[in-house]
């Protein structure tokens, strides 16, 4: 056997800069070589994998730093307040039953179920969270025997934190202590406590928000308005019926696939989303009004499979469904809009011929004959073949598309004639009490899968395409939520043990080098948390279909 080159080592750093360390030399020790100051460096990768500042350098390396206005950033940021959160708690109330329940524009909202909070309360919980970070605390991570693990969670009441599948197949669980406290986080934290410069803690609703700052130099006393935001009645919803169903956490969802009960989680996912539909079918019925209903959402909601079963249940109360697609309404490819990097820009609203749109979906409330346009991607302009289209008195138009709840689009139609839905799978399961799973993270996956599935793109070209994908969304999408009449939560509860089966193979396709490795790593290691559920009992007409196939509906 070879002996290992226990040599120099050469450290790139992402400004060019380079040093030679030891063997082993922990990254850290190789950052303070080169940085005087680190604390804006939360975490750093080391040829594309994230790693804590612990990490011992055994091959020539190229180290990125991470700082909070990163997405991995926020990631650490995020866990180590919530570790803070946790450690006031106990220190405060001995045992708190904390859960998360959503993610509200990146700030974390939660219930305490056994400790009515109130606003004095919550002041004295921020307070002993700040105390906590002024002292600075190292963070340590420990990999603990499987044996210790279950000794120390059940003394702490979270016996529920071995339930995923990735710790019952390992003799081992990753854990965090702290000034004598230990508890799981899924991902990592900061090296220590007074790496968190900022934060709020509020009263909010039947619980409390951690309020995230937008920038570090905010301090503890910054002041963020919290929106009354409609979504929030969703989250409240999703968990209720998660309640009912016994599924609150992975834990559950793997234990109804083990006992082979996965059949009947799925026929009540599906029959939620059902009820939902026929729900909004009637709040039309009772709109007399109506003559269009706008779908919008942001990519992989959904929204295609949920405007066609939309367009089944309306069609059983003596409605025509008309579907108009927003694609035809493209602007000429040499009038388009041309982003920064000098491409064109096909996200932004702008992109639409807004005039021809609004004069034509105006006319037909008014029950005039238009003729559409149908637009040739190839050639890049709209065509006129004839096809017209006049409103029947049972005919009602569906639009689906991104900007579909920006008022800008249908301004010259009266709003008694609108119905409006924001779709997308805003609540999801949680991994633990302390960690719910990314509703972006879930869109993610479901766009990899299509991707490959329907479009021959690799995981690198979706990767390619997600990041201004989400610029779009967070620009035109999300700043309308509130527009929406309605708003529906395509998850499914299920969702992440079927799209295991498909995105795992896909992930491991990406080279080390890429860019993108780091985040495949995490999506892998996030899906390993569930046990795989097979395909077969999932409904033709499921909107898990438009994403892994072998559906009813066109995609």
């Amino acid at each position: 056997m070879n002996e290992i080159n226990k040599g120099k080592i050469t450290v790139t750093f992402e400004n060019g800069k380079k040093i030679s360390v030891a063997y082993k030399t922990k990254i850290v020790d190789a950052i303070k070589m080169v940085e005087n100051n680190l604390d804006n460096i939360i975490a750093v990768k080391v040829n594309n994998e994230v790693k804590a500042f612990d990490y011992e350098i055994v091959t020539d390396s190229v180290c990125e730093y991470i700082n909070f206005n990163s997405e991995d950033g926020y990631r650490v940021y995020t866990r180590t307040l919530k570790m803070i959160l946790y450690m006031a708690l106990t220190k405060l109330y001995s045992h708190a039953d904390v859960q998360f329940i959503s993610t509200i524009n990146k700030d974390q909202y939660f219930i305490i179920k056994n400790i009515d909070l109130t606003e004095e309360k919550v002041e004295k919980i921020k307070n002993k969270m700040i105390e906590i970070i002024e002292k600075n605390y190292v963070i340590i991570k420990k990999v603990v025997p499987l044996e210790e693990a279950e000794v120390l969670y059940t003394a702490s009441g979270d016996e529920s934190k071995l339930d995923n599948i990735d710790n019952r197949i390992k003799s081992y669980s990753t854990m965090y202590f702290c000034d004598g406290l230990y508890n799981y986080f899924y991902g990592m934290l900061a090296p220590s406590t007074g790496y968190i410069k900022s934060f709020d803690l509020i009263e909010y609703k039947e619980g409390a928000m951690l309020v995230i700052p937008d920038d570090l130099s905010k301090g503890y006393e910054f002041k963020k308005e919290i929106k009354d935001i409609r979504i929030y009645d969703t989250f409240i919803a999703f968990n209720k019926l998660n309640d009912i169903l016994g599924i609150s956490n992975i834990g559950n969802l793997n234990t109804a696939v083990l006992n082979g009960k996965i059949q009947g989680i799925i026929q009540s996912s599906e029959a939620i989303h059902l009820r939902k539909i026929v729900e909004i079918v009637m709040e039309i019925e009772k709109r007399k009004s109506t003559k269009m209903i706008l779908i919008a959402g942001p990519s992989s909601s959904g929204k295609t499979t949920f405007a066609q079963k939309l367009g089944v249940q309306l069609s059983l109360t003596g409605y025509n469904p008309i579907t108009i697609s927003m694609d035809n309404y493209f602007k000429e490819r040499e009038c388009s809009p041309v982003g920064s990097d000098g491409k064109y820009n096909f996200e932004c609203i702008e992109a639409l011929d807004i005039e021809l749109f609004n004069k034509q979906i105006n006319e037909l409330i008014l029950g005039k004959e238009v003729e559409q346009p149908e637009f040739d991607f190839i050639e890049g302009k709209k065509e006129y073949k004839g096809k017209k289209l006049k409103l029947q008195d049972n005919d009602v138009l569906i639009i689906e598309g991104i900007h579909a709840l920006n008022p800008i689009l249908t301004k010259f139609t009266d709003n008694s004639h609108k119905y409006k839905i924001y779709i997308a799978p805003i609540a999801t399961l949680n991994i633990d009490d302390y960690t719910k799973i990314s509703s972006t993270d879930t869109r993610l996956l479901r766009r990899m899968v299509r991707d490959y599935v329907t479009r021959g793109h690799s995981v690198e070209k979706t990767f390619e395409l997600w990041g201004n994908v989400v610029k779009g969304e967070k620009q035109y999408i999300f700043p309308f939520v509130d527009e929406a009449d309605c708003i529906f939560n395509s998850s499914l509860i299920y969702e992440p043990g079927v799209i295991k089966t498909f995105a795992q193979p896909l992930l491991l396709q990406l080279q080390k080098t890429s860019k993108y490795y780091s985040e495949t790593r995490r999506l892998y290691e996030y899906l390993n948390n569930f046990m795989p559920i097979e395909t077969t009992n999932i409904p033709v007409d499921s909107i898990m279909r438009e994403f892994i196939g072998n559906g009813c509906f066109y995609r």
